[in-house]
C-alpha cells in the first residue's frame, strides 16, 4: 500500500497539461482559448470535408501520403499531435510565430488522411484489399459529426480532442525514439537521436546587429564593433558571427554559451524540449505538490 501512495503524486501527460494550461491561461482567456480552438477544429474539418467531396485533391494527397516513407510519415504525424500542444497551450508560442502551427497545404492535407486513417482503422473494416479508404473515411467522418462530442456544444468537447492529441505527443516521442535507436539512426553521435539543428523558420527571424568588440564563442575571433555580420540569439541575446551560428545551428538547437534552447526543426527533438517547458507550467501550478 505505501509503495502504491508513493506514485500516486506522479501525473499523467493529459493531467500535465490540464496542470499547465491552469498555470499559464487566467480564467478570464479560457473562453477566448475556446473560440480559437472550435475556430481551427472547423478549419481542419472543412478541410477534410474538401477532400473526401473532391476526388481530385483526395487522390493527390493520398498518393504523396503513400509517397512517404515510414519515417517521413511518423514524423508527419509527431508535427500534427506537436500542434494540438501548441494550440492548446499559447504561451509556448506567445508570438503565434512557431514553425509547426502552419503547416505548408500539401502537408495539411496528406496530414489530416493520416490522421482521420489512423481513427478510422479497424481490423474488421480494413480487411479488404485494397482498402477503400475513401468509402470508409466518408462513413466514420459522417458519424463521428453525429455523435454527441461532434455536435459539440460545450467548451469539453471543443478542448476535449485537442487535449487527447497534445497528451500522446510524449508516448509517440518515446516510441519513434526507441525505433530510432533500434535502427542504429545516429549511431555514436547522442545529438541525432532526439536533438538536431533549430528550426529554420528560428534561425532566419534572427536579427541582425553591429558587433561590440568581443569575441565570438564559436571561432574565438573579433566581432568588429559597428560592423554587421553578427546575429542575435533569442531569448538569450547572445552574439556569434552569422556564419559561425549557421553552421551551429544547422547541427544544435542550443546557445553556445549558455545552453539555452531554439525551437528544433525535427520534431521529436521539437517534442521533448516543448514537454520539458510544459513540466516546468505544470510544477509552477502546484500540481505537482
Amino acid at each position: 500500500m505505501a509503495a502504491s501512495h508513493a506514485h500516486s503524486p506522479t501525473l499523467s501527460s493529459s493531467e500535465t497539461i490540464m496542470a499547465a494550461l491552469l498555470s499559464s491561461v487566467p480564467a478570464v482567456r479560457l473562453p477566448s482559448l475556446v473560440r480559437a480552438l472550435a475556430a481551427d477544429a472547423r478549419r481542419q474539418r472543412g478541410r477534410l470535408a474538401f477532400l473526401l467531396l473532391s476526388p481530385p485533391h483526395f487522390a493527390r494527397a493520398l498518393a504523396r501520403l503513400r509517397s512517404m516513407p515510414l519515417p517521413a510519415k511518423a514524423a508527419l504525424l509527431g508535427r500534427v499531435l506537436l500542434r494540438s500542444l501548441l494550440m492548446l497551450l499559447p504561451a509556448l508560442s506567445p508570438d503565434g510565430s512557431h514553425h509547426l502551427l502552419r503547416l505548408p497545404t500539401p502537408d495539411l492535407d496528406a496530414a489530416l488522411l493520416l490522421v482521420a486513417m489512423c481513427d478510422s482503422y479497424s481490423p474488421a473494416a480494413s480487411s479488404a484489399s485494397p482498402v477503400d479508404w475513401h468509402a470508409l473515411l466518408v462513413d466514420d467522418v459522417v458519424r463521428n459529426a453525429l455523435s454527441i462530442s461532434g455536435l459539440g456544444g460545450t467548451p469539453w468537447a471543443t478542448v476535449a480532442p485537442y487535449l487527447d492529441a497534445a497528451a500522446k505527443c510524449r508516448r509517440f516521442a518515446d516510441v519513434v525514439s526507441e525505433d530510432r535507436a533500434v535502427a542504429g539512426v545516429g549511431s555514436g553521435n547522442k545529438d541525432s537521436v532526439g536533438r538536431g539543428g533549430a528550426s529554420h523558420a528560428t534561425v532566419l527571424a534572427l536579427p541582425t546587429a553591429p558587433g561590440d568588440g568581443t569575441p565570438c564563442a564559436i571561432c574565438r575571433e573579433e566581432m568588429a564593433p559597428g560592423r554587421g555580420g553578427v546575429c542575435v540569439l533569442r531569448p538569450c541575446g547572445h552574439r556569434f558571427h552569422w556564419p559561425c551560428a549557421l553552421r551551429w545551428l544547422a547541427r544544435r538547437n542550443t546557445c553556445p554559451c549558455c545552453r539555452a534552447e531554439l525551437p528544433a526543426e525535427d520534431a521529436l527533438a521539437e517534442t521533448r524540449r516543448l514537454w520539458r517547458a510544459v513540466d516546468r507550467m505544470a510544477g509552477d501550478s502546484g500540481g505537482c505538490a
